[in-house]
């Protein structure tokens, strides 16, 4: 078995395919370690100016939380150029996104140059290159019979063609990302820690894990198609249904089977109904005035107070369920395209270096939990907690014949020393953690492995060697 992984392995390295993927691994892998530098550095360098800003002049009217540029986005960037940067947050809760940056939205959405994205596109896709004549091949020239003939089983001979194309796509796959920490380590040295160190290695295995697949889907189509040009053509169309098709249209079909209304509509719909219940209810406060039950102006003021805060509480209630459909429909569209493998793939790099969707609700997390803390301050601060809104009101009610200007309360600002203001820290899963929270992805990604094994082996087995 040895005698063939070299020989498989050695008309792999002389292929005109090996020496192409090896130059645009070593492209790559350097744009993207170059690329991430200047990226962290700018986000760092944005990031410690506001925070800056906070602690310079903290508010009790309203503070931003911004998240703390990750220093592994070159291995998986998982859209968070696309993320707000931070939120700002008002007493009681209110959040509101932060622009995410300038960006040119005439242009369309190009995926970063990351590791995932590099591995999952151009590597899966060589896999196939070198795997789609494995079986075919030999047959169309005559060697499969010889090679049988001789002491080598089936099972060892596909044991070794397996070894040989996983072993060959190594040296360009650990060429490019040596080259790529090289770049990073020598800009920005403490990215290289323990921790991240320990990030990268499980990416590394879940990276084999992920090519594997591919190398079992090209054994397996080979031994089932004798003819290695239309089993090219059928692993091109399977690898263009796993790494463009499904996880590109499974957003689109989350979209159409979910109608939610976009957040204008929310707006135009909630605001001016949250208005009007507000204004009935000061309507029935004008009508308590006039039968006596209401005889102070601080009575009115109290009353029309709580009409407002009950009109506020119902507005987050209504963004709330907004919020929580919009999380469905993600989740629908992720769970749709972990039909594919490549999906899986992209989903557990995410969250093994803390990028995507998770970490933006991990995010948020402690924004809830540090909005509770920040309420507690103000409280202790002003002595009263007033929520803010994007509408407000202003009337005036006559209160035992006299003209009384009443209107929508507002936050106020302490003004005394806020030397005590409580600092936001963000919070990061362990890497115990985000494997525990990656379970069911990598559980997928090697029954995958599984069911191909054995299919690739099944089909070898049956084929006529003839």
């Amino acid at each position: 078995m040895k005698t063939i992984i070299k020989r498989e392995i050695l008309d792999h390295l002389q292929s005109i395919q090996f020496v192409v993927l090896l130059t645009i691994s070593i492209i790559l892998f350097l744009a993207n370690g170059m690329i991430s530098v200047k990226t962290y550095k700018q986000q760092n360098s944005f990031y410690n100016q506001r925070i800056s800003e906070i602690r310079d002049n903290p508010s009790t009217i309203a503070t931003k939380l911004y998240r703390k540029p990750n220093q592994l986005l070159f291995i998986s960037e998982g859209g968070d150029e696309y993320r707000p940067s931070g939120y700002t947050l008002k007493p009681k809760g209110g959040l509101s996104a932060l622009p995410s940056g300038p960006r040119n939205f005439k242009m369309p959405v190009v995926p970063e140059l990351d590791w995932s994205f590099i591995i999952k596109v151009i590597f899966s896709l060589y896999v196939i290159l070198l795997g789609y004549n494995a079986i075919s091949g030999e047959k169309e020239q005559g060697t499969l019979r010889q090679i049988l003939s001789n002491s080598v089983g089936r099972v060892k001979l596909l044991v070794a063609k397996y070894i040989a194309i996983l072993l060959t796509v190594l040296v360009p796959l650990m060429t490019g990302i040596i080259i790529s920490l090289i770049v990073v380590g020598i800009s920005i040295p403490q990215i290289l820690g323990v921790n991240n160190l320990s990030r990268i290695f499980v990416m590394l295995l879940l990276t084999l894990g992920y090519l594997s697949i591919f190398i079992l889907l090209s054994v397996l189509i080979s031994s089932l198609i004798h003819k290695s040009s239309l089993g090219l053509l059928v692993l091109l169309a399977i690898w263009v249904l796993f790494a463009i098709f499904i996880p590109n249209i499974s957003g689109i079909f989350s979209e159409k089977f979910s109608s939610v209304p976009s957040e204008f509509q929310t707006a135009k719909k909630v605001g001016p109904m949250i208005q009007q219940q507000v204004w009935q209810k000061i309507g029935k406060i004008r009508e308590r005035v006039k039968n006596g039950e209401l005889k102070t102006e601080e009575e009115v003021k109290r009353e029309t107070d709580r009409a407002f805060d009950e009109g506020q509480n119902e507005l987050i209630k209504h963004y709330k369920l907004y919020d929580d459909a919009i999380k469905q429909r993600v989740a629908m569209a992720q769970n749709l395209s972990r039909l594919s493998p490549t999906a899986l793939f992209q989903y557990a790099s995410e969250r093994i270096v803390q990028t995507g969707t998770k970490r933006e609700e991990q995010f948020l997390r402690d924004a809830k939990n540090y909005s509770n803390i920040y309420d507690s301050y103000i409280i202790d601060k002003v002595g009263k907690l007033v929520a803010t809104s994007m509408w407000s009101f202003s009337t005036d009610i006559i209160i035992n014949g006299k003209s009384v200007y009443i209107s929508s309360p507002n936050p106020e600002e302490y003004q005394g020393d806020k030397s005590d203001f409580p600092q936001f820290v963000e919070s990061r899963a362990s890497l115990a953690d985000s494997l525990r929270n990656d379970l069911f992805d990598i559980a997928v990604l090697i029954l995958w492995n599984l069911v191909l094994a054995v299919l690739a082996f099944s089909a070898f087995m049956r084929a006529d060697v003839r």
